[in-house]
């Protein structure tokens, strides 16, 4: 990884915890959150920190799984893809998914499912990187492959900031409440602040944080995904045809990890 991009996900990383500590000086409660890819949970340590609350993550990469779990994380190790999450409805209050949709080829699942975990009220943030920032748009006009979707690189999907907060307010599930820019390339991160704040379109990544709304429906991506498949759409996801019973804890508490089964799954 260069410098320059470390700088960038570093960016990201803050700009993600401010957004969570504006919330907390609002007073916004939260007891439990949840980390969507949530690596060695040195990130998901501080989002809990900041409201007191229990920490939470999915991670199928058995090192950095076990390291979050040192640090007091409850992990879930599942494919995001074809899995069902192991906690109940309504059981989280903050979500997090920082650097994760741009890695899956099914994303109706796992954002219904975090839908569904997330209580009315509860926040979303989530981060991709910008397939519209400016390098990326120079390397199309020069009629290169923008870096965010590289065809031998581990992203396949690509997302606008305006596509993400669409994608995230589909059908009225979340109130988007801010959009925000971060990394300027060629810039390193302390330039390109200034640039991001004033043009967030074309910035390096993009973050929406957004509230979910009362009343709202839980997986209006996977009710969009079938009623497409219905009218013929050319694709196949079996997590998204088909979704497993949720696994949850036999008294019905937040579960640390999927209910009887412990072995892992790879990633896809």
């Amino acid at each position: 990884m260069s410098s320059l991009l470390a700088g960038v996900l570093a960016d990201v990383d803050r700009t993600i915890a401010r957004m969570l500590e504006r919330l907390a000086s609002r007073g916004f409660q939260a007891k439990a959150i949840l980390d969507i890819g949530c690596w060695d949970g040195s990130h998901t340590e501080r989002y809990a920190r900041t409201f007191g609350a229990q920490a939470h993550g999915i991670e199928i990469f058995p090192a950095p799984a076990a390291q979050a779990e040192a640090r007091g994380v409850r992990v879930a190790r599942l494919d995001l893809e074809t899995e069902r999450f192991p906690w109940p409805d309504r059981s989280m209050d903050v979500v997090v998914s920082n650097q994760v949709f741009e890695h899956l080829k099914n994303v109706w699942t796992p954002m219904s499912e975090a839908c569904r975990v997330l209580r009315p009220g509860g926040y979303l943030a989530i981060s991709v990187p910008n397939l519209a920032s400016l390098h990326n748009r120079v390397l199309l006009a020069l009629g290169r492959q923008p870096t965010s979707i590289r065809t031998l690189g581990p992203h396949v999907r690509g997302y606008t900031l305006g596509e993400l907060a669409r994608f995230v307010s589909l059908d009225g599930a979340y109130a988007v409440e801010r959009k925000v820019g971060v990394g300027f390339y060629p810039f390193p991160a302390s330039f390109a602040r200034p640039f991001a704040a004033v043009w967030p379109g074309a910035a390096h990544t993009s973050i929406v944080l957004a509230r979910k709304l009362e009343g709202a429906p839980t997986a209006p991506w996977l009710e969009w995904f079938r009623r497409e498949q219905a009218g013929g759409l050319q694709t196949f996801y079996e997590g998204a045809a088909a979704p497993s019973a949720v696994a949850t804890s036999p008294d019905g508490t937040v579960a640390g990890e999927p209910a009887d089964r412990h072995a892992e799954s790879p990633r896809s």
